[in-house]
């Protein structure tokens, strides 16, 4: 934009460019210096002012509508102080010649009149600080002191908000509020300009923690100061390009779209660096970066930079090093948004959340063993949520105990009243790693569930997450006391994932449920016969009971009971029912 100029001229223009946009924080501040000149100098008036070569802008302005908006500069009375560079000051307008004939002056809006230069760091002139009064006045020494001390504040103020707040300390790249503004600026100088915005990422925060934990902070801000300037070799940068510090350990690019397509090229192909931290420690890096094109004007900047982000998490997410914004993929991760959310205020109604059971039967003498309570979500304008969906985005999140609270609740409160209609099979409810892994869990299980009058014998526990239960001592200790206190407690998905058979004497387990994968091809391939039979007979020699989940046929169902199977739960013997249908389906099936 400023090309062929000095670089002096140039900055005066960019901080001029800035000042000129609407920024209500700012302007309010420059109003605060321009009310405390007025207050000291007794006058009624004042105001601010933005001037280039062209025009005056009017950035606040108080007990003075007449000087608004925006005027060409050889019709303001301020041209005299641009002209001089100099400090104004006229104690009645309509007895100096060069303000006589203006309009302020003739309608008695300006009597008297003091304006001083607004400057940057290099002595140029950006604006005024004006304060002005309907009557005459002839200010002492002391008060045309304050005003002139006033107005270079407020230079110093501008010159701060010009660059602190547009720099990045670590870094002294430009920031994000400095990368909003040149993109404001585009779209209002270039309103169907086609822009590209890249966003990089070298290193996740909690490991930029980690490492300012064991390093120091100092180590890690070397690190990605180094890194800041490594990336802009690597892309090739020169000065019409420069790279943004976009947060800690994100830069971002903003170029022209027809002239993205190498700096992509080389965003793509950006090998992973070692940085050296301190002494003898390096920590290799892996770039990810995210892109979206945009058409100045067309879309908020806050919008653009939310794209641009969403693009980056992805591409971290599937580990490639580049990848551009999918608004397919956005709208899902916004309605996996909206479902986490809605996910936490519908846990605290009473009329979206609720169970189903699902039968378990014994395979040898038919009768209903038990049920198992699942989940269902209907959600208002959504309609059913599936249960994967509900715990696949609550289990990174504290809404997973929430969940478990409510189904416990939900579960004991079914128990209590299926107990005064005589129906006395227990129900099991799904616990993950993260609710065994909060100690005292099992004394408040066992808490709830005496008050409510029952007994251990009618929760049971299904431990998901074997692994994450493994890791942690805490989980193994809780697991430990709910089997003291009488709780049964089942192991789910064995066969799935990880199933290493030496953690069987790890966890307290009375039932293994065996998973769907090792048994759903049982009466078509021998293989899977082998490895079924042999797997039941081998926990069974263990005093297991064994227990298998997704049977969908009578062949499947007999096969395994040939094998010794204990129990089995699937659509051949039930779909999960409405609690209100138990009674009935006891009645048929258990007779």
């Amino acid at each position: 934009m400023f090309s062929g100029l000095n670089k002096k001229e140039a900055r005066r223009l960019a901080a001029l460019e800035l000042l000129k946009h609407e920024d209500k924080e700012r302007d309010s501040a420059l109003g605060e210096f321009a009310a405390f000149a007025s207050q000291l100098m007794g006058v009624e008036g004042c105001f601010v002012t933005v001037i280039d070569d062209v025009f005056q802008y009017v950035k606040y302005a108080a007990n003075l509508p007449e000087v608004a908006g925006i005027t060409p500069l050889e019709e303001t009375m301020c041209k005299h102080v641009f002209a001089q560079s100099a400090p104004v000051i006229c104690s009645d307008t309509r007895n100096d010649p060069r303000f006589a004939h203006h309009p302020l002056v003739k309608d008695g809006a300006v009597i008297f009149y003091a304006a001083a230069p607004l400057r940057d760091k290099e002595g140029d002139m950006l604006g005024t600080l004006c304060v002005s009064n309907r009557t005459p006045l002839t200010p002492s020494t002391q008060q045309i002191a304050d005003f002139l001390s006033i107005a270079a504040l407020a230079s110093s103020w501008l010159e701060c908000w010009n660059s602190v707040g547009q720099i990045d300390a670590l870094t002294a790249l430009p920031n994000r509020q400095n990368l909003l503004r040149a993109i404001e600026r585009i779209a209002a100088d270039e309103p169907s300009g086609e822009y590209t915005l890249i966003i990089f990422d070298c290193i996740d925060m909690p490991r930029a923690y980690e490492l300012s934990r064991y390093l120091g902070l100092s180590a890690v801000e070397k690190m990605l100061k180094s890194f800041a300037t490594l990336l802009q070799v690597r892309l090739g940068l020169r000065d019409q390009s420069p790279l943004y510090a976009f947060a800690t350990g994100r830069y971002a690019l903003l170029v022209k779209t027809d002239e993205s397509e190498a700096v992509l090229r080389k965003a793509a192909n950006l090998p992973p660096t070692s940085a050296k931290i301190t002494g003898d420690i390096e920590i290799s890096l892996n770039i990810h970066a995210g892109f979206i094109h945009f058409v100045a004007g067309q879309t908020a900047v806050r919008e653009i930079f939310r794209q641009a982000i969403s693009a980056l998490h992805e591409a971290i997410r599937q580990n490639i090093p580049l990848l551009a914004f999918d608004s397919a993929m956005d709208q899902k991760r916004n309605r996996d948004f909206k479902i986490l959310y809605d996910l936490g205020e519908a846990i605290k109604t009473d009329n979206q959340l609720y169970l189903v059971y699902q039968p378990k039967i014994n395979l040898h003498s038919g009768r209903t063993e038990g049920v198992e309570a699942l989940l269902r979500w209907k959600h208002p304008q959504l309609g059913n949520i599936p249960p994967t969906v509900i715990i696949s985005l609550a289990e990174r999140t504290s809404l997973m105990s929430d969940i478990t609270q409510w189904v416990v609740t939900t579960a004991i409160k079914q128990l209590v009243a299926w107990r005064k209609n005589h129906i006395t099979i227990p129900i099991s409810v799904n616990l993950a790693a993260s609710d065994l892994s909060n100690a005292g869990f099992a004394n408040a299980l066992e808490e709830k569930v005496l008050q409510a009058g029952l007994t251990t014998a009618d929760l049971r526990v299904e431990c998901l997450e074997t692994e994450k239960v493994l890791e942690n001592s805490i989980a193994l200790e809780e697991l430990d006391m709910l089997k003291m206190r009488g709780f049964k407690i089942l192991l789910d998905d064995f066969g799935a994932g990880y199933s290493n058979i030496s953690y069987l004497r790890t966890i307290p387990i009375d039932i293994i449920k065996l998973d769907r994968s090792l048994i759903c091809k049982v009466t078509s391939d021998r293989g899977s016969q082998i490895i079924a039979r042999n797997i039941i007979q081998m926990l069974k020699e263990l005093d297991y009971i064994v227990l298998a989940e997704g049977i969908e046929d009578a062949e499947t169902a007999q096969l395994l009971k040939d094998f010794g199977c204990d129990e089995a739960q699937g659509y051949f013997f039930s779909k999960p029912l409405l609690p209100e249908q138990i009674p009935a389906w006891l009645a048929q099936n258990d007779g």
